[in-house]
């Protein structure tokens, strides 16, 4: 049988099974029983690979025609979570007609309609705050800051005036007093700016209320919030100096950047881990010099790979040589060589993927598997030509974890010369590598 034959039949036999899987699943919603459908539900959400427009159709029909509410609820959670918003109407229908719903029913509805930010919904949100009932109360007042980004500024302003309220004249419960704070903050209207601020700035506020604070005005991103998130930065307490740190992410210039580099020098990790990771999300080439000085020094596992990771983000040439430096030193530990090995890679995979090679094959011939696994891990998901030929000695004489690799390089590079070497895997009998195999044949 010539190949191009092979490969058709082989796409056939997957596509075929694909369908048939389908089928059943359909088969499931139309058919089966609250604890079937249920099932299939939560396997939907864990399937990273999902997109099949006809069974969400199917799914939504019978969402909203049923009274069972354990459906309602999981086809509610569902949708919610992949922000699709096809049960929009029978979620606020649900938390309109709440008296003569169930309870989990109506929490799913209120959090499906700020997940999917639905802007019809801001009124009765507010509805159902008013009404007071604890048991819905924070899931509402979540939703309500959700709903107020999808709609324009002046829906924003009035959302937010709306909570302060809530917050200063009602007393929402001390529950629910950070749950509010960062609805502010996905409201993001600049009329919570100052009130923010106010709290950010009363010392005598608990440290978990400032860190909402803080974190509503980083979203927000307005600068009239900046003083007094710069002066968090020296607050008494860790936590909230490590989340002004992070805080400071949107904002730009000298005092931002004098602010990160000064953390650096806390005594506190995680304060230097928010330092090394505001760093990198503003590529601040000032802060190579302590980064690298982390990631080889620092006590704490974690500053060292912030510090690595920031120095990938920044990805200069300077930030380069010192990941290359990192990453050659064999005395290292394998936390700082392979997050390092990742970030040369992910910087310029064809001048540095021999390296990661060779120091694989170095790890494997010293025995240190878990050093030489993380490897072969970042080597299968790198896209590079270069990788033919390793993925070519794996497919002749692999472990069934290196075949595996293989196939994730031909994926990824789509190397149509290992047609044949997927075909043969593809009919072993090993039905995880054997269903892979099929898997990359068809994307192929």
């Amino acid at each position: 049988m010539k190949p191009i034959a092979v490969v058709s039949l082989c796409f056939f036999i997957a596509a075929s099974a694909r369908s048939d899987e389908a089928q059943d699943r359909l088969n499931v919603i139309r058919y089966g029983t609250e604890t079937e459908i249920a099932a299939l539900i939560e396997s939907l959400k864990k399937d990273p690979s999902y997109e099949d427009d006809n069974l969400d159709t199917e799914l939504a029909r019978i969402a909203q025609t049923t009274r069972n509410r354990r459906i309602v609820a999981g086809a509610l959670s569902f949708f919610g979570g992949r922000g699709k918003g096809d049960l929009e109407e029978k979620a606020v229908a649900i938390i309109e007609n709440r008296a003569d719903e169930p309870q989990d029913a109506v929490i799913a509805a209120i959090e499906y309609v700020g997940k999917i930010k639905s802007p019809g919904a801001a009124s009765v949100l507010k509805d159902v705050i008013d009404d007071g009932a604890s048991d819905v109360l924070g899931p509402a007042i979540r939703a309500l800051g959700g709903v107020a980004d999808s709609g324009g500024s002046g829906e924003a302003d009035e959302i937010a005036e709306f909570l302060i309220d809530l917050y200063t004249n009602r007393d929402p419960g001390a529950g629910n007093n950070a749950t509010l704070l960062n609805a502010l903050g996905e409201a993001k209207s600049g009329k919570a700016v100052l009130f923010l601020t106010g709290i950010v700035n009363d010392a005598g506020q608990s440290s978990s209320l400032r860190i909402a604070a803080l974190d509503a005005l980083s979203k927000i991103g307005d600068d009239a919030g900046l003083d007094a998130i710069l002066g968090a930065v020296s607050a008494s307490e860790p936590t909230v100096r490590t989340a002004a740190v992070a805080a400071l992410a949107p904002f730009s210039g000298q005092r931002v950047d004098e602010a990160i580099l000064g953390n650096f020098r806390d005594p506190v990790f995680r304060a230097r881990a928010a330092a090394a990771k505001a760093a990198g999300e503003r590529k601040l080439s000032a802060a190579i010099p302590y980064l690298k000085y982390r990631a080889e020094k620092d006590e704490a596992r974690i500053v060292r790979e912030e510090s690595i990771r920031a120095l990938g983000a920044i990805g200069n040439g300077e930030a380069t040589n010192a990941l290359d430096a990192l990453f050659s030193e064999p005395k290292n530990p394998d936390y700082v060589r392979l997050p390092a090995a990742e970030a040369l890679l992910n910087t310029n995979a064809d001048a540095y993927v021999q390296q990661v090679i060779d120091a694989m094959d170095d790890a494997r011939q010293k025995h240190r598997t878990t050093l030489y696994n993380g490897f072969l891990s970042l080597l299968s998901k790198t896209k590079s030509g270069k990788l033919e030929s390793l993925a070519g000695r794996f497919f002749a004489s692999g472990s069934a974890v290196e075949k595996s690799a293989a196939l994730d390089m031909t994926l990824n590079n789509r190397f149509a010369a290992f047609t044949e070497e997927v075909r043969a895997l593809a009919n072993q009998k090993n039905n995880a590598l054997a269903k892979k195999a099929q898997n990359v044949l068809e994307k192929l």
